[in-house]
C-alpha cells in the first residue's frame, strides 16, 4: 500500500550555561509553583522560567519521532445477486454482515463504496428482471445502513428462476457497459479498485441483452479491471472458475459461518489491492489493445491507420513490435514512438495486424480487409465492423410526453471519399436488421422504427441491437432521462 511520513517536531531542553543555583531554580518551580504562591516569591521566579522556556523554544528544535501513515485506497464493490426462488436466506446473511465486512476494509485503509444488482433468469422471468438499484438516483450507496436497506427489498422480491441455472452474465453486461456504473472518485489522485461480489446458489447461462458469451464477458471485465468473486455452492466452483480466474475467489454460500467468508472475501479484496497498487507504482504494462481511426476495409494502394492502446496509462515502457499475418495482403509503417501504425492494402484478401508490448509480451490485433477498386470479384466484400457503425444519441434528456428519434448510420471516417450507391450497397450488404428494445418501457418506450416516447419520470435505456448478414449482432445503448 502507498505510505507518506510524518514528521513529529517535538523541543528537547538542554540546560544553558548559567549558574547551576538559576537552572535548578527553574527546575524546582516547573512542579512546585503552588507552594511558591504562599511564599510571596511567586513574581520574581516566574520571569525567570518564563525567560528560560523561551529561550530553548527558539534554539533547541529537534525531530524526536517519526511515524508512518497508510494512504487510503478507492474500492468500488458491486455485489451481483441472485434473486430467484431459493435466494433469501443467503441474501439476509450478507445483509446481516456487510457492516462488519466493510468497517474490515476500512480498518485495512480501504475507502469502501458499494452497489447492487440483482438478477433472476431473463429466459424465464423476462428481459426486465435484471434490476440495477439507485438510491436518490445513484447507484452508489452512501452508507452500509442504505445497502442493508436495499438487501431487504432484494430479498423482499425473491421469486421466479425457473430451470436452474440464472442469467448472471446479464448482470454482469450492466458493470461493463460504460454508461451504468461510473466507476472511479473524481477527487482523488489514486485509480478506484473495481470489484464485483457475485451471490448465487445455482450455476448460470449465458443469455443476456448484450450480446456477450461466457469469454467476451470475461474479456470486457478484463479490459475494465473488474475482479470478480462469488459466492456459491462448492459443487458449482467449477462452472465460475473461468470468471474468478482464482479458487481463492470462490466462497462457500452454504458456510455455517458465513461472516468468516466475507472477512475471507474482505482479506482477498484487501491482496487484490496490494497487487494493484504494486502494479502500478512500478508502471508494468497490464494488456494492449489496437484500435482503428479510419476504415477496417481499404482499397488497394489505399491505406488506413491503426493505434496501440497500452494500460496502464503510466506504464513506463511502451514499446510495440507490429507485424503483418500476411505481408502479402497489407504492409506497414511505424511511427517512430511505435504506438502508431500505417497499413496500405497491397493485393485482396483479409489479414491480421498485430500489435506486441516489449514489456510484457501482451498482444492485441485488428483484421484489414483490402479490396479492389474495379473488380468484377465477389468474393472480397467490404465488412463493416462495431466501430465503424454510429448510433445516436447515446444518451438523452427528454420531458414526459416528448419523443425523438434513434439514428443508425455509418460513421464519416469509413464513408469517407464513399459515393452514396457505394454506401447504401455495404449497408445492405451488411445489415441484416435493426431492433429496439427499451430496458423500462413504463418510462420510455420505443418503436420497430427507432422513436422514442417518453412515459414517466426515470430513467431507462433503448437498445439497438443490429443483426449482420454473417449472423453477428452489435447492440448499442441509449440512456434516456425522462424529466
Amino acid at each position: 500500500m502507498r505510505k507518506f511520513r510524518l514528521l513529529l517536531t517535538g523541543f528537547l531542553c538542554v540546560a544553558l550555561v548559567i549558574p547551576s543555583v538559576n537552572a535548578g531554580a527553574v527546575v524546582i518551580n516547573r512542579h512546585s509553583m503552588e507552594s511558591e504562591e504562599s511564599s510571596g516569591g511567586q513574581e520574581e521566579k516566574t520571569e525567570v522560567d518564563t525567560k528560560v522556556e523561551t529561550e530553548k523554544r527558539e534554539e533547541d528544535v529537534t525531530i524526536i519521532d517519526k511515524e508512518i501513515v497508510d494512504i487510503t485506497e478507492p474500492a468500488d464493490i458491486v455485489f451481483v445477486i441472485d434473486s430467484t426462488g431459493s435466494m433469501a436466506p443467503y441474501i439476509q446473511n450478507v445483509a446481516d454482515n456487510v457492516e462488519a465486512f466493510s468497517k474490515y476494509l476500512e480498518g485495512k485503509g480501504v475507502d469502501v463504496r458499494m452497489a447492487v444488482v440483482e438478477y433472476k433468469d431473463i429466459t424465464c422471468d423476462g428481459k426486465d428482471s435484471t434490476i440495477v438499484h439507485a438510491v436518490d438516483g445513484n447507484v452508489w450507496h452512501k452508507s452500509t445502513a442504505e445497502l442493508v436497506k436495499t438487501l431487504g427489498i432484494v430479498k423482499s422480491g425473491v421469486t421466479g428462476g425457473g430451470d436452474g441455472p440464472e442469467t448472471v452474465i446479464d448482470a454482469l453486461g450492466y458493470l461493463v457497459d460504460g454508461t451504468t456504473f461510473d466507476f472511479g472518485r473524481k477527487d482523488s489522485e489514486f485509480e478506484t479498485h473495481k470489484f464485483a461480489i457475485v451471490l448465487s446458489d445455482a450455476n448460470f447461462k449465458e443469455n443476456n441483452n448484450f450480446g456477450y458469451n461466457e469469454a467476451s464477458l470475461i474479456e470486457k471485465l478484463k479490459e475494465q479491471n473488474i475482479n470478480t468473486s462469488v459466492i456459491t455452492n462448492t459443487r458449482y466452483y467449477d462452472d465460475y472458475l473461468d470468471m474468478t480466474k482464482n479458487t481463492d475467489n470462490l466462497l462457500n454460500i452454504n458456510s455455517k459461518t458465513f461472516s468468516n467468508e466475507l472477512i475471507k472475501l474482505a482479506d482477498v479484496i484487501f491482496k487484490t489491492i496490494e497487487k494493484e497498487t504494486e502494479r502500478t507504482e512500478k508502471k508494468i504494462v497490464e494488456s494492449i489493445k489496437v484500435t482503428c481511426e479510419g476504415k477496417s476495409s481499404i482499397k488497394v494502394g489505399n491505406f488506413t491507420k491503426l493505434n496501440a492502446v497500452i494500460l496502464p496509462e503510466t506504464a513506463e515502457n511502451k514499446t510495440v513490435e507490429w507485424s503483418v499475418a500476411d505481408e502479402d495482403i497489407a504492409s506497414i509503417k511505424i511511427s517512430s514512438d511505435t504506438l502508431e501504425c500505417t497499413v496500405t492494402g497491397e493485393s485482396e484478401g483479409t489479414t491480421k495486424v498485430i500489435a506486441k508490448t516489449e514489456d510484457g509480451g501482451f498482444t492485441g490485433s485488428y483484421d484489414i480487409t483490402v479490396f479492389e477498386e474495379n473488380t468484377n470479384n465477389t468474393d472480397i466484400a467490404i465488412e463493416i465492423s462495431k466501430d465503424d457503425i454510429k448510433v445516436t444519441p447515446a444518451k438523452k434528456t427528454i420531458d414526459k410526453k416528448k419523443s425523438f428519434n434513434i439514428k443508425v448510420t455509418l460513421k464519416k471516417e469509413f464513408t469517407e471519399d464513399m459515393e452514396q450507391e457505394e454506401i447504401d450497397d455495404i449497408w445492405a450488404d451488411n445489415i441484416d436488421n435493426i431492433t429496439y428494445r427499451s430496458t423500462k418501457s413504463s418510462i420510455a418506450s420505443v418503436n420497430d422504427n427507432g422513436k422514442v416516447v417518453a412515459k414517466k419520470k426515470g430513467k431507462a435505456f433503448i437498445k439497438t441491437t443490429l443483426t449482420l448478414a454473417d449472423g453477428k449482432e452489435y447492440i448499442y445503448k441509449t440512456a434516456v432521462y425522462v424529466k
